[in-house]
């Protein structure tokens, strides 16, 4: 999955990656991969590089730049796109059956939106049996202290506040990632060089994600997921 993802930003321009090739998207990516779906919607979506980790399925894509969607559009045309405010989605009440939301909630509230307001979309079109996958960079862990003001690392919306949101309609697990030094993680990109056939039958994914996640992680690890599921 790694190598797949990578190589579609290597056609759309790498100023576009992730920036660490042990983000957690790339195991959202994973999990969406071993996830059967009616359909699917990415909210936020960018390029659209979520979206082709998921097997076949009605996909769309929506965001507010027009000129990410161009450039999603390039990645694969039988995608389907919308231009929309992730706080007024165009779409049905009770529809889609796997819905993501990347980086997305805290970004709305940056921008000085009411990212509740957001959340209340994705509670509204997910269907009765549906699963929201989130993810979030955990500003206030120690590995933004360089890289980010201390007033901003305390205001940013953390990923408590956004599993509150979701408890009355869905069945929430939270994890943290990403809490080691390049160092420590540089070993992992032999991944690159084996054919995926290889490492997929050697589990060398599954072991990176296992060794990088975990809910001791959630102080002081660089991101977290949140994955949440319908209450049955």
């Amino acid at each position: 999955m790694h190598k797949k993802i990578f190589e579609m930003f290597k056609n759309v321009g790498l100023k576009h990656f992730y920036g660490d090739f042990f983000d957690s998207r790339f195991y959202v990516s994973y999990l969406l991969s071993k996830n059967k779906s009616k359909n699917m919607l990415d909210i936020g979506c960018g390029l659209g590089v979520i979206l082709h980790a998921a097997p076949n399925c009605f996909k769309i894509g929506t965001d507010i730049s027009f000129e990410s969607l161009k450039d999603a559009k390039k990645l694969n045309k039988n995608i389907e796109y919308v231009q929309s405010d992730a706080q007024f989605l165009p779409f049905k009440d009770n529809y889609f059956t796997t819905i993501t939301a990347m980086h997305l909630f805290p970004v709305i509230n940056n921008m000085g939106e009411n990212w509740k307001s957001s959340i209340n979309e994705v509670k509204r079109i997910a269907a009765t049996k549906s699963t929201v996958f989130i993810t979030g960079a955990n500003r206030p862990s120690r590995h933004f202290e360089k890289t980010h003001p201390l007033k901003h690392r305390k205001n940013y919306l953390k990923h408590t506040e956004q599993v509150i949101e979701f408890t009355d309609k869905f069945d929430v697990s939270l994890e943290g990632y990403g809490p080691h030094s390049r160092f420590l993680m540089f070993p992992f990109k032999i991944m690159y060089k084996i054919p995926d056939s290889i490492s997929e039958k050697l589990g060398i994914e599954k072991l990176l994600f296992w060794f990088v996640k975990s809910k001791k992680y959630l102080k002081n690890g660089r991101s977290y997921v949140i994955i949440c599921r319908t209450i049955n």
